[in-house]
This record gives structure tokens, C-alpha cells and sequence, in this order.
């Protein structure tokens, strides 16, 4: 984590933003997606309007940002906001996908862009009436 990293903590789950408002106030997100999920933990990446890629890693009680810049002219923001979970197993998935953002940050900033995550669509069939 940057040195500049922020730390939130004692915030209620329900008082927890999907992205920080600082971060979003004066823009607009697109291609806001669910990158990956556990049980009960959750990657979600956003663009923002000046194109910085926003990437969240929520838990009940708490999540963590971070902020990059494809272009290169802004540093990498990141803090947490809320609890550190006290369960081994969802402390463990935290870290996981924690490690994926930051893999995906790092190949995001070297160029190499993946592919948006399709998500399965449902196909509605029309029924024949007799």
C-alpha cells in the first residue's frame, strides 16, 4: 500500500460508500463491474470521467480502495475504511482479493487491459400461443 494510505476505522458497514464520495463528487463512473466475488467478499472496478480506474474490495463491516491512473499522471491512492474482519476465513478472501486488485492495477498500469467481465445474460424466449 502507498505510504500516503489513509486508515478509516470504526465506521458502520451501513455508513460505508461503494466508492469514497471524494473520490467520485465532480464526476461520473461507467463500466462500473463486479470484477470477483467469495462468500462474502466482494471486487468491484469502476471508471471514472477523467479515466482513473477505481477498485474496491468490500467485506461486512469494511473495504479497502484504490485509485490508479492509466495515463500515469496521478499517484496510486488507497486507504480502508471500517473494521478488519475478525474470521480467519473472510480475512483470508479479503487478502485474496485484495492481492487480485493490485494485480490488476499493476497490469492496467504496464497496458495490458483486460477484457471487460461479460456478465451471463438471460435470453427471453417468446411463447407460442395457440
Amino acid at each position: 500500500m502507498p505510504a500516503d494510505a489513509q486508515d478509516y476505522a470504526g465506521m458502520d458497514d451501513l455508513f460505508i460508500p461503494l466508492w469514497p464520495p471524494a473520490w467520485v463528487e465532480d464526476h461520473t463512473l461507467s463500466d462500473e463491474q463486479l470484477v470477483a466475488a467469495g462468500e462474502d467478499v466482494k471486487l468491484m472496478s469502476a471508471v471514472r470521467s477523467d479515466e482513473r480506474v477505481l477498485l474496491s474490495v468490500s467485506w461486512p463491516g469494511g473495504r479497502r480502495y484504490l485509485m490508479i491512473d492509466p495515463l500515469g499522471d496521478g499517484a496510486p491512492e488507497a486507504f480502508r475504511a471500517g473494521a478488519t474482519s475478525e474470521d480467519a476465513d473472510t480475512a483470508r478472501s479479503i487478502d485474496a482479493l485484495w492481492s487480485q486488485a493490485l494485480q490488476l492495477a499493476k497490469r492496467i498500469l504496464d497496458g495490458e487491459l483486460p477484457a471487460p467481465v461479460e456478465e451471463p445474460r438471460k435470453r427471453w424466449r417468446r411463447r407460442d400461443r395457440d
